[in-house]
């Protein structure tokens, strides 16, 4: 579903040496993956998610969802692939202010002319556990339910590929393991690409293949049980 070759996006700041932000990253996830991208802060997750998004190019490499040319889609293209195809799960400064959670979980539909989105989107806020808070503003919701109205907004249209850039950040304990519970049943149920950055431990435990990025480079594979503290397993 999504093949990234040899991504590379670097920043020149000054006369200094150039910010390797994507330095000549390569990997793939297959249809129903949940992948998580573990690093720490500027390691480059971000930037490698807006990359994928078609918001900033690359100064090479290529990004190919479902076969395509992500930068080689003309602008209509373009909006309907981040409309139709992928689902970003953002932060959750970028939902409307005054809109109700509701109204902020609908736009995609409404973009995309379904009739009666409110309704639509209504079982998956629940599930979310917004059920009590539709109709609330968003100076009305804790910064973890305006999180939860974020990832119903990327799932509502139901993309073939989703981003997420650190979903759980502002929730508790129990709220992460929920919402992680969700986006990984949405991912392997619905055949969903799911990539995930974080520097959560949790947040890995979910993941189908954990990738650790460093310097805008993949360093390999890890094991979960290592990111969470877990002990390692005993014997074969």
């Amino acid at each position: 579903m999504l093949e990234l070759r040899e991504l590379v996006k670097h920043y020149q700041l000054g006369e200094g040496e150039p910010i390797r932000a994507v330095d000549g990253l390569s990997m793939e996830i297959a249809r129903g993956e949940f992948v998580a991208l573990y690093g720490p802060s500027g390691s480059g997750k971000t930037t490698l998610l807006e990359l994928i998004a078609g918001l900033k190019e690359p100064d090479s490499g290529v990004v190919l969802v479902d076969g395509r040319n992500v930068f080689e889609m003309s602008r209509k293209e373009a909006h309907a692939y981040r409309l139709h195809q992928l689902g970003i799960i953002g932060q959750p400064h970028n939902l409307i202010p005054g809109a109700k959670a509701i109204q902020n979980a609908s736009l995609k539909l409404l973009l995309t002319n379904v009739r009666k989105a409110g309704p639509t989107i209504e079982p998956l806020l629940a599930q979310l556990g917004l059920g009590q808070r539709l109709h609330h503003r968003t100076e009305q919701l804790s910064m973890g339910e305006r999180q939860r109205v974020m990832i119903a907004l990327a799932l509502s249209t139901g993309p073939q590929l989703v981003l997420a850039d650190e979903p759980t950040g502002s929730l508790d304990t129990m709220r992460t393991r929920e919402v992680l519970e969700l986006l990984r049943d949405v991912c392997h149920e619905r055949g969903v690409a799911l990539l995930l950055a974080t520097h959560d431990p949790q947040a890995a435990e979910f993941a189908d293949r954990v990738d650790e990025l460093r310097d805008g480079r993949l360093t390999g594979g890890l094991a979960v049980h290592g990111l969470a503290g877990d002990p390692p397993p005993v014997g074969g």
